[in-house]
């Protein structure tokens, strides 16, 4: 197998498509109504006590444009409709006041460029109206991960036939873009790692992400500050992993999943543990393993001190719908 067909299986996995472990959490789990259309690949973002879920791909591998809300107090599920956003997988989507922003991902010929989307929309659920605003200034928007400012969003760490370290600066008010110089610290081996497939999240007014994929799954973590530098952090325990799942409660973080792949000579495996993450002292807790077994390509949102994972495609590559809540102790 050539170098490049086999970085195209990867990609394969990651833009078309469990390690079974019983339960053993340390917080409680309880299953939540599961989305009437299971996905995977999909994005998702939260305004006050609603979920909202957009694109990705359905069993027969059909990319989706539709937007589903889920209500997190009823445990109920609302299709909202089609949207005027092209159907895609591996969006980005971030909030901020109560203003949902979202965009880019996948539609097309894996090797053209033109299958590698950079248009970027406002949603606002009061209204239920979209607008399109600037477009994301590259083309490397496969599953860029995106972080959360005081009137800022940061997004980078995108694909498109390259390993990225970019970051980008997208300012609300002026809706314009503008490229951050990241500082490498060559000491750490030029951290942060160029990757794809990694994850992202804001937590406690501070940014954080890794993971990913380059040659083999990662499990590189780091802060970001807005400058364009980057501190490096304790790596994220557990196998290395890439198209993982991640999000943050009031005081942490967690990385769930996702698949574990060590390079071309050996087999992917689906992963199924809760690695939860404190920024206030770098340290990292394995709190547990998902019931159904191992997701990739999943989603993961919270409110408050509660969590919810799920949908997504387990080792089978089988396209999942359930939901699961997790509380904190």
């Amino acid at each position: 197998m050539t170098a490049r067909n086999w970085i195209l299986s990867v990609v394969l996995i990651v833009l078309v498509a469990c390690e079974v472990s019983q339960p053993d959490m340390q917080y409680s789990i309880r299953s939540c109504a599961p989305i009437p259309s299971p996905r995977a690949s999909a994005v998702c973002f939260v305004i006050e006590n609603d979920a909202y879920i957009f694109g990705g791909r359905d069993s027969n591998s059909v990319y989706l444009n539709d937007l589903w809300r889920y209500n997190i107090a009823n445990d109920t599920w609302t299709l909202i409709g089609t949207t005027p956003l092209k159907s895609r997988v591996n969006a980005t989507a971030c909030v901020y006041n109560g203003i949902a922003y979202i965009g880019l991902g996948f539609n097309g010929n894996y090797s053209n460029s033109s299958g590698y989307l950079s248009d970027w929309w406002s949603y606002d659920p009061t209204t239920n109206t979209w607008q399109q605003l600037s477009d994301f200034p590259a083309n490397t928007t496969a599953k860029a991960i995106s972080m959360v400012g005081d009137g800022e969003l940061y997004v980078g760490y995108g694909f498109c036939w390259t390993y990225e370290r970019d970051m980008y600066r997208y300012d609300i008010a002026s809706d314009t873009w503008s490229f951050i110089d990241v500082h490498l610290d060559r000491k750490a081996f030029t951290f942060p790692m160029r990757s794809f497939g990694g994850v992202g999240t804001t937590c406690q007014n501070r940014y954080f992400a890794g993971t990913g994929f380059r040659a083999y799954s990662l499990n590189w973590w780091g802060e970001f500050l807005p400058e364009g530098e980057w501190i490096k952090c304790k790596d994220v325990p557990g196998r290395k992993r890439t198209i993982a799942a991640c999000t943050a409660t009031n005081d942490y973080v967690y990385v769930i999943g996702g698949m574990h792949f060590g390079g071309v000579n050996t087999d992917g495996k689906v992963l199924s543990d809760i690695q939860q993450y404190n920024p206030k002292n770098n340290t990292w807790r394995h709190v547990g393993n998902l019931p159904c077994g191992g997701i990739m390509n999943h989603i993961a949102f919270s409110t408050g001190n509660r969590f919810f994972v799920g949908l997504g495609e387990n080792e089978d590559i089988e396209v999942c719908g359930n939901l699961y809540c997790i509380d904190e102790k």
